[in-house]
Order: C-alpha cells, then structure tokens, then sequence
C-alpha cells in the first residue's frame, strides 16, 4: 500500500495563463496531494506586480521534503516560477512558499521586486537551508514556543534574510540574530 501524499495548496494573486496553471497543477500533483490553483486579486496597495504564486506544503521543512516528495520536479517547480517571472517582464512575479508542521509555519517570501536571476538564486537556497533553519529552530534557541517565522529574500546580498517570529499567542516578535546565533525580541 502507498502512503498518502502530503497535501499542498495553490493561492495566486493575479494570474497565470492556462498552460502555467495546468504545468503548475501537474508537477505539484506527481508528490502532493493538491487541488487546482484557487485566485484571488491583489490586496489593496500590491497591484505593482501582475503575478504572485502561493504554495503551502502541509510538510515539515527539511532534507526529506526535498529528497522523497520533490526529488527531480524541484528543479522543475524552479523552472517553471522562473519562467512565470520572465514573461511577465516589468509587471514582476513573486512567490511564497509556506511549510507548514502542526500548529508551526515557515514562510519564505521572495518579495515583489526581483528579476528573474534572484528568483532562480532564491529558489536555489531554499533547498540548501534546510539544515541551518533546522539549527536556528532548536528549542534551546528559541525563546518560548513560537507559531509562525518568516523570512524574506534581500537581493542585493542575494540571501534569505530578516527572519522573524512570532510566538503562539502572536504578542511576541523576535527576529534571528547571525552574531548570537539567537532570538531577540524586537519592536514590531
């Protein structure tokens, strides 16, 4: 018997065309369990980009994610958000990719105003971080039971950076210190 497939879910901002839809649905339904992308328009203020794709993986972030349920159409999913992010030329492109284990979230946000190489160095380090997030994550770093860290891509040191959580309760911030290596509480 086959175990079942972890779930994943589609939300774009904007649109795709119907072949980026259908190649989007398609690769993410060879590991996942997955509906058809869901749309929705840009929240007020964001209307500057033409596209961004939503992913959650109801997964836990780690190496296994990437070796058992993405294995080759990783590099196909890269393929496919860097090819979304050049047609839509100066209107830009964006994505978020959202792991989700328990009552826990991890957020990586590309942001709205990379090009299509930062998209593919960002996408890249995605799947190289899992064993440093792993690390920043311990318990004994952090600082009480945290619900949601977020982290976004800095193009000009082309690195996943200012990661930020926020504990269960959602009253406390923290943001990683790289010197430390720890959570500090920050003003939100």
């Amino acid at each position: 018997m086959q175990p079942l497939k972890p779930i994943a879910e589609v939300l774009i901002e904007g649109e795709l065309s119907p072949f980026e839809h259908e190649a989007l649905h398609r690769l993410l339904k060879r590991g996942f369990t997955v509906e058809p992308p869901s749309y929705t328009p840009f929240a007020y203020g964001e209307e500057d980009l033409a596209t961004r794709i939503n992913i959650t993986f109801h997964y836990p972030y780690n190496q296994d994610f990437f070796t058992r349920h993405l294995r080759e159409n990783w590099r196909e999913l890269k393929d496919l958000i860097k090819e979304v992010r050049y047609r839509r030329g100066r209107a830009g492109a964006a994505f978020t990719f959202t792991f989700v284990q328990d009552e826990f979230r991890l957020v990586f946000k590309s942001g709205n105003e990379v090009d299509h190489d930062q998209i593919s160095s960002a996408m890249d380090q995605i799947g190289h971080l899992t064993g440093i997030v792993s690390r920043m994550l311990k318990a004994e770093t952090l600082p009480e039971t945290i619900g949601i860290v977020e982290c976004r891509f800095d193009k000009l040191t082309d690195r996943w950076d200012e990661f930020r959580a926020t504990n269960t309760a959602e009253s406390n911030v923290y943001e990683f210190d790289e010197e430390s290596s720890n959570w500090r509480p920050t003003n939100v």
